[in-house]
């Protein structure tokens, strides 16, 4: 049997339920409603759903089916007041982290203080990496093409702040004053059309595609029992991936090329480095210092600007998410070794977003709203170059005035001699004539 791809949608009374079935034989469909469970039967295809609360077949309920997009529709009537079931669903799951304890679930303590507030030094000392820093040991089997998409070449045995100062070490002596110079002060010419581009998270609504569901319906399901250090680390660097991915949509005009995977890859310290992030300060910080470094425009204004789109994808919410979250998947999967990095860290992602509550990504979208990075934070000495630049350039300007009203003051000292000489020549031809006629 075959798991259909479906939708869930709702009004005040209904209960909207699409399911599209290509290869079913319609008058062979059976549905049964019983409860809170509902079924759906169609050669080859069967689905089983568990609601949170009951539905019921009535005289308004209905069902058809669309010939032209394959959907089954069911309408049907929801109780007004649910009843609860005392039964418990064990759905077929896999449990992370076992020395889990309930006070670390507490949604309330994701709040934008606790992510701005550094984490212990027991946690800075830790050596795992990995979604939410939940694998450890991992590459010890692991060949040496691997290490060419991430920058350090022994994770299992450097803690999280070694990582950390090695990554702005790395990244300060491979910043190149000339080529951020070059764009500040000669922007290239497409620059323009890069930051008035509007990329797809701009647009009003988002929906799953069918693709989309089928690379989901693979990952099956977890429930992911996650410290708050752990989950505070598991959002900071879903900032720091998605940033890569906001400036690689943006930077391409929303098309994808064979340095997609290449340039998301790089532009994320969490996928590069395995880095764990402390605050959301640190997090913005270290995205767009990378963006100045690495990839081909190095522009203020363009790694703040992604600043924005990280914002708005995160205030579109969960599906806008994993809709990046599901194209990296792709493009990582196309990308060899790169899809360890699917492993490590986006597919349980994609898994994770869906369980969260809004409240979480609203508090990402606060902090985005209430901190502003400035220059001097990235300690590439940005202002001190730019100060040497402008001055350089006006003594540029200052030489070529200087040496254009030489060239006009040189003009002028000309035509006054060769006027000099008209006039003295002039003089001449006069006393010639003079002499003729006293003769």
């Amino acid at each position: 049997m075959l798991t259909p791809n479906f939708e869930l949608d709702q009004t005040d009374d209904y209960l909207i339920i699409k399911i599209k079935a290509r290869f079913a034989n319609v008058n062979e469909t059976e549905v049964d409603v019983n409860g809170t469970q509902v079924t759906f039967h169609s050669s080859p295809y069967y689905l089983r759903l568990n609601l949170p609360g009951e539905v019921e077949e009535t005289d308004s309920s209905s069902g058809s089916y669309d010939w032209e997009s394959y959907v089954f529709t069911f309408t049907l009537n929801k109780f007004l007041a649910p009843k609860k079931d005392s039964r418990t669903i064990n759905p077929s799951i896999e449990v992370l982290n076992e020395n889990y304890h309930d006070d670390d679930n507490d949604d309330s303590v994701i709040d934008c203080d606790f992510l701005q507030n550094p984490v212990s030094d027991d946690n800075t000392s830790c050596m795992k990496y990995g979604f939410a820093n939940q694998t450890q040991n991992g590459f010890n089997n692991f060949s040496g093409e691997f290490f060419e998409i991430i920058e350090i070449k022994d994770p299992d045995n450097l803690n999280l702040g070694k990582r950390k100062s090695l990554q702005i070490a790395s990244e300060i002596s491979e910043f190149s004053d000339d080529h951020y110079l070059a764009d500040l002060m000669t922007e290239p010419d497409e620059l323009k059309d890069i930051l008035n581009f509007k990329p797809f998270w701009y647009h009003t609504s988002f929906t799953l595609n069918d693709s989309h569901t089928d690379v989901l319906k693979t990952f099956g399901n977890k429930e992911y029992l996650l410290s708050k250090d752990d989950k505070k680390s598991a959002l900071l660097s879903l900032v720091d991936i998605m940033y890569a991915y906001c400036y690689c949509i943006r930077t391409n005009l929303g098309e994808e090329n064979s340095e997609s995977p290449w340039m998301i890859n790089k532009l994320s310290s969490t996928l590069s480095w395995f880095r764990s992030f402390e605050t959301f300060d640190e997090t913005v910080q270290s995205c767009v210092r990378r963006s100045l470094c690495y990839p081909l425009y190095r522009h203020w204004d363009l790694g703040t600007l992604v600043l924005s789109d990280v914002r708005k994808v995160f205030e579109n919410g969960c599906v806008c998410l994993l809709t990046c979250l599901l194209d990296i998947h792709k493009l990582f999967n196309s990308s060899e070794p790169r899809y360890v990095l699917n492993e490590l860290y986006i597919k349980d992602y994609c898994i994770w977003i869906q369980q969260l509550n809004s409240t979480y990504f609203d508090t990402i979208v606060k902090l985005f709203e209430e901190n502003k990075i400035n220059k001097g934070l990235l300690q590439l000495d940005l202002e001190e170059l730019e100060v040497a630049a402008m001055s350089v350039e006006e003594d540029l300007e200052l030489i070529k005035t200087e040496l254009a009203n030489n060239d006009n003051s040189n003009t002028i000292e000309s035509k006054l001699e060769k006027l000099q000489i008209s006039s003295s020549e002039s003089s001449l031809d006069s006393d010639d004539d003079e002499e003729e006629s006293s003769e």
